[in-house]
This record gives structure tokens, C-alpha cells and sequence, in this order.
């Protein structure tokens, strides 16, 4: 019976995945169709048509499980192991500048979208 229920339960969060992929495809949406699913079964716990209860063992399985999928990057970096050891130093700038540049276009796209609202804000305190 426990079988059967992860089953219904893993069953259903596939489900809703390939909704949220059929979506993207069908309305052209410019996002991910996994995250496209995960909104629509946030919806669906928000609004109550599924209880959260209903799909918590599936759940705690794939997070007991989640270290296996850093399984193949580890592999990748040991197989090139060597390209680390000779541009490693070069690839740490790399990833260290383009994580830092991502992070300042973000925090000036969020304050840019933002502005409107912080000139309310700030009109209504005259």
C-alpha cells in the first residue's frame, strides 16, 4: 500500500511537470516549463484543491535522494581534473567575476524596476 501511494504521489508531481511543460509549449512562454510546474502546484496547494500532506512522503524521498544528482558534475570535474590543474586559476577568476557581475545586474535590475515604487513611497512622506 505504501508503494502504491509513493507511486500515486510521484505520479501526480510528474503530471503537473508535463502540464507546466505543455504550457510553455502551447502559450509560448519564455520560462522553463519545470518551473512553470512547480508555480502551478504551488497554485494548487495555495488554493487548496491538493494538501501538501497528500504528497510529503514523495517529497522526503527525493530530498533524501537530491545528493545523487551532484553526482555527475563531481565525475565531470574529476575527469578534467587536469584542465583544473593547468587553467584552474584562470577558471576561478572566470567563475568568481561572472558571479559577481551576475549578482550587480540583478541588484541594478531589481533597484531599476523598483524605482517607481520607491518614488511613491518617497513623494507620500513630503
Amino acid at each position: 500500500m505504501v508503494l502504491l501511494r509513493l507511486l500515486f504521489q510521484f505520479l501526480f508531481i510528474a503530471g503537473v511537470y508535463l502540464l507546466g511543460q505543455w504550457v510553455v509549449y502551447f502559450f509560448h512562454i519564455p520560462l522553463p516549463g519545470s518551473i512553470v510546474g512547480m508555480i502551478l502546484l504551488f497554485l494548487l496547494l495555495l488554493f487548496g484543491f491538493f494538501r501538501l500532506s497528500w504528497f510529503e512522503q514523495i517529497a522526503q524521498l527525493h530530498i533524501k535522494h537530491i545528493v545523487l544528482f551532484f553526482i555527475p558534475p563531481i565525475i565531470s570535474i574529476i575527469h578534467y581534473i587536469g584542465v583544473f590543474k593547468t587553467q584552474g586559476l584562470k577558471l576561478s577568476v572566470i567563475i568568481v567575476f561572472s558571479s559577481l557581475t551576475m549578482i550587480l545586474v540583478t541588484a541594478l535590475a531589481v533597484d531599476r524596476l523598483d524605482f517607481p515604487k520607491k518614488t511613491k513611497r518617497w513623494n507620500s512622506h513630503d
